[in-house]
């Protein structure tokens, strides 16, 4: 099925159906403009077609994971841009757009995808800057606008978790004090959720998780060498404040936070920084 504005077309054993917008309690409702027992009804993943009033077997849409996504709050809003198009959810899931097949633009800073519709036209920028979510507080990496019906949603898109993997975190500061030497304090967050490295004497390892509840890592195991008195107390230090996390900011630096509830217990910068 394509949008066209408010119609769309769709394609039925080699013949094509001009398809009008039908008032609907529930989901989306388009009926052929020609006979009006030929139709379709979409709610959520599932969909209904009608052939000239013969109902057909009902298809669902098999869950894919978004390649980003993009929430907002007052009203809650969630738009999933997937390989398929554009899917817009708000107002508690009783509004619902999708537009298939955007036009994609990029510029320094920004990206756009636009589409259309059944409802009109739906676009959404994603800005490359930081987004604090309003409501949990969790920092994601982008700052994202939709623009869909004369209503302009804003909120924060993009995964979390990207922002602390990549290139190891040295340590530099432990509640409050600095650490001897940052070389031997890191923090390496791997992509499937392992968290490995260095506590100023021994390797330690351990896993992390993020969710709407903040970050938490798990407790940490480690090698058993000893070392000189001050690395030995950085490391005890590092332990203690590692099982209080309980989430993290960027700064405006691009150095890392780790808190426990308001309080920072750990900043870090990204290894090879100054």
């Amino acid at each position: 099925m394509r949008h066209l504005g408010e119609l769309a077309t769709l394609g039925v054993d080699g013949k094509v159906v001009t398809l009008r917008p039908e008032r609907s309690a529930s989901g989306m409702r388009m009926v052929s403009v020609d006979d009006e027992r030929t139709g379709i009804w979409v709610k959520g993943n599932s969909a209904r077609l009608s052939l000239a009033g013969v109902e057909q077997p009902e298809c669902r849409r098999v869950a894919e994971k978004p390649l980003f996504r993009a929430v907002g709050n007052e009203p809650a809003w969630r738009l999933d841009i997937g390989a398929h198009g554009l899917e817009l959810i708000a107002d508690g899931g009783a509004s619902r757009a999708f537009a298939a097949a955007p036009l994609i633009v990029e510029v320094e800073g920004m990206r756009s995808y636009q589409g259309t519709s059944a409802g009109g036209e739906l676009e959404a920028l994603v800005f490359e800057r930081l987004c604090v979510d309003t409501m949990s507080g969790m920092t994601h990496p982008n700052s994202v606008e939709v623009r869909w019906q004369d209503r302009v949603l804003r909120g924060c898109g993009g995964d979390p978790a990207l922002l602390l993997q990549g290139e190891p975190w040295a340590v530099v500061e432990l509640d409050g004090r600095a650490v001897a030497d940052p070389a031997r304090v890191t923090l390496g967050f791997v992509a499937d959720g392992r968290l490995a490295g260095l506590a100023a004497c021994n390797r330690y390892f351990g896993s992390y998780v993020l969710s709407g509840e903040g970050l938490r890592l798990s407790p940490l195991g480690a090698t058993k060498m000893a070392c000189e008195p001050r690395a030995m107390e950085d490391e005890q230090r590092f332990m203690a404040a590692a099982a209080r996390v309980t989430g993290f900011a960027i700064a405006g630096d691009g150095g890392l936070e780790l808190r426990a509830g308001d309080r920072v217990v750990m900043r870090a910068r990204r290894m090879g920084e100054r």
